[in-house]
């Protein structure tokens, strides 16, 4: 702190040009230890000048750490006038230092990047395919000038498709946390909602929610009654609607709920509800009682519980002969998940049901330690294991374990190792009895009467982002913000145990007492792979020139299905042979596994596989080995590794570990 001090009398004398205050700030901003260069970043701002702005920018050449990240932010705030009087006299340069123009961008207020983009803008026009970080930080920081100049490139054609995907979204993003918009006529939007690009069609149908226009509605009502409708645009066409609003966004809603196509009658309804609650609660209470498989309902019953005040009005809609229980059981979830208790939802749901004895009732400490003790000594913790990874229980929705899984609730990797046996039980049974610090729920209502609850992500100045129970992340501009208030809650819901029988509730117990311990459960041992992606090539592949697909397809392809390994880090054939499982008279060519490795330095990688006799180890593309010992010579990044195997010779366990890298978890 020093440093800092014995400089602080020189603010505000120096120029632009060389300063030998400066000069014995040039080696410690580049010094190894990190608060070495924090104190020098700090020291530099008490020198106004654009030579002081370009020095500790130049901290970003080497690794940064939230804390140094923080400190150069506020230096870059402090010199901010002095930069960009550097930059508009051409005394710094932004070619070569894309790094720092983008890192000062989103540092200094908006109105100042306003100016510097404008002026860049104006002898650099935008690239057809977006290189550099030009269209995001128009979106966080142009002015309706710069907005308009990116939205005629989109609509005239002058980006490619995926570019025009950024741009949209960019302008959303500008219009969702800045409630900026690009000057003029917006009504071109509506040519880009049939666009041929899924991507662009998507962003389009956001952006136009966002602008918020009614005489948008009736093209987007259109998009809805396209035969080929996908799942991505149908969602995204439904919440620009309920964004919309108005009495034209609200018909063309009430004629969906009767479409013949169930699963846009569901999300429909949905949108419906959070529009007008009122006019929603019958397809409610219909869509509620047509829904025959629990996943499905949960997440029918997320979206409508959603909505304030929605759980008791609901309730006080169902028949008395109550739902089926599946549905039931999924109600009855969503309504105690995230911190959220209806409690009149969840015995409505219970009574009409017969699932009267499933309402989560307190367990006893004599109820606790008898549980606790028949886990220890009757319980099978690998079926336990398969019971964790149940859909229907979603353990992996909210918790990870070695690193792979959802960050919702805490991580689970060494919870047996650290905790006692009675401790997780009650921690199941009563989720509410002792939350852990940092897992309270967030509670927030949004101005139009959503309602989000899960646990705070992260937070800038513009934005809330919540991880709901689902797993997915919520974002919420602070500026549609009514209310945010921390829960009473847990994020964790009560019954999770209400599908299992006793043996299957002590294998759980036993598998979560075993975890971090040695053995099959210690997954904190680093270097084998736990996250892949399964695919298969069958004859229609082959037919259509696809039959090595998975060679080069994205991670995004659908073709691909996730599948995190067993704690112990192995694939086992019933996982690989349920995922690609095929009907009877299809032809399966190959089985494919796909992981990825980041390696920090160039040279040579040893892999070792342990698979069926005859499988293929490929690298980038490359054949590089089969089972056993194998050698790469790769460059420092990310490399995608596949395995190929033999449908007839699926392996026990599929395992893939090296000590040169890291395997990606997520």
């Amino acid at each position: 702190m020093a440093l800092c001090l014995c400089l602080a009398s020189t603010a505000g004398l120096a120029q632009i040009g060389e300063d030998p205050r400066l000069a014995p700030l040039r080696e410690l901003i580049q010094d190894p230890a990190s608060k070495v260069r924090l104190e020098a970043l700090r020291a530099v701002a008490k020198i106004p000048t654009g030579e002081s702005a370009a020095l500790a920018l130049s901290a970003l050449d080497r690794p940064m750490d939230p804390g140094l990240d923080y400190a150069l932010w506020m230096t870059i705030n402090d010199l901010s006038e002095p930069w960009i009087a550097a930059l508009q006299s051409g005394a710094w340069k932004p070619e070569g230092h894309e790094k720092q123009l983008e890192f000062a961008l989103k540092a200094i207020r908006p109105e100042q990047a306003s100016r510097v983009l404008s002026q860049l803008l104006a002898t650099k026009p935008l690239a057809k395919d977006g290189q550099g970080p030009w269209i995001e930080l128009i979106g966080a920081a142009g002015s309706p000038k710069e907005l308009r100049q990116v939205f005629d490139q989109v609509v005239s054609g002058g980006f490619d498709a995926p570019t025009s995907a950024r741009a949209l979204t960019a302008l959303g993003e500008a219009s969702r946390l800045r409630k900026v918009q690009p000057g003029g006529d917006l009504s071109s939007v509506t040519r880009l909602l049939t666009s041929d690009s899924e991507p662009i069609q998507v962003a389009a149908l956001r952006l136009a929610g966002l602008w918020k226009q009614a005489a948008f509605v009736s093209s987007v009502a259109g998009v809805l009654s396209s035969p080929s409708l996908r799942p991505a645009v149908r969602d995204a066409a439904l919440e620009t609607l309920r964004q919309i609003g108005g009495p034209d966004s609200l018909k063309a809603l009430q004629g969906l709920v009767a479409s013949s196509n169930p699963s846009l009658r569901r999300a429909a309804v949905a949108s419906l509800a959070q529009l007008d609650l009122g006019a929603a609660l019958p397809s409610i209470v219909a869509v509620a009682q047509e829904s025959s498989e629990e996943t499905e309902a949960l997440a029918f019953w997320r979206s409508v519980l959603g909505v304030k005040g929605s759980g008791k009005r609901i309730a006080e809609g169902l028949p008395k002969s109550g739902v089926p229980q599946p549905v039931a059981r999924a109600g009855m979830r969503a309504a105690r998940e995230g911190g959220r208790n209806d409690l009149d939802l969840v015995l409505a749901l219970a009574q009409g049901s017969g699932l009267a004895g499933e309402t989560g009732g307190a367990a006893g400490a004599e109820v606790i330690r008898d549980l606790a003790a028949r886990a220890v000594s009757k319980g099978d913790p690998h079926r336990g294991e398969s019971l964790y990874r149940r859909k229907d229980l979603a353990c992996m929705s909210c918790h990870a374990i070695g690193g792979v899984g959802a960050k919702v609730g805490p991580d689970m990797t060494s919870i047996g190792a650290s905790a006692p046996m009675d401790y997780l039980v009650e921690s199941v049974l009563l989720p509410n009895a002792k939350i852990k610090e940092g897992y309270h729920s967030v509670v927030v209502t949004a101005k139009d009467g959503t309602e989000y609850t899960g646990t705070l992500a992260r937070e800038t100045p513009q934005e809330l982002v919540l991880r709901l129970a689902s797993g997915a992340e919520q974002s919420v501009a602070k500026a549609d913000i009514e209310k945010r208030e921390q829960g009473t809650l847990s994020i964790m819901p009560g019954g999770l145990l209400d599908p299992l029988n006793e043996q299957e509730q002590l294998d759980l117990f036993a598998f979560l007492s075993r975890l971090g311990k040695p053995g099959d459960f210690d997954a904190a041992q680093g270097g084998v792979a736990r996250l892949w992606r399964i695919g298969q090539t069958v004859h229609t592949d082959a037919q259509a020139g696809q039959d090595v697909w998975p060679l080069t397809a994205n991670w995004d392809d659908r073709r691909w299905s996730p599948a995190p390994a067993l704690v112990k880090g192995v694939l086992t054939r019933d996982l690989i042979n349920e995922i690609t499982k095929a009907s009877p008279w299809t032809a399966r060519l190959g089985v494919y596994a796909a992981t990825e490795l980041v390696t920090s330095k160039d040279g040579k990688v040893r892999l070792n596989l342990k698979a069926a006799p005859g499988s293929e180890l490929w690298v980038d593309g490359r054949k590089v080995g089969g089972n056993g010992a194998s050698t790469a010579s790769l460059k420092a990044g990310t490399h995608r590794i596949i395995v190929r195997m033999d449908p007839k010779q699926v392996p026990d366990e599929l395992r893939l570990d090296s000590s040169d890298g890291a395997f990606v978890l997520n």
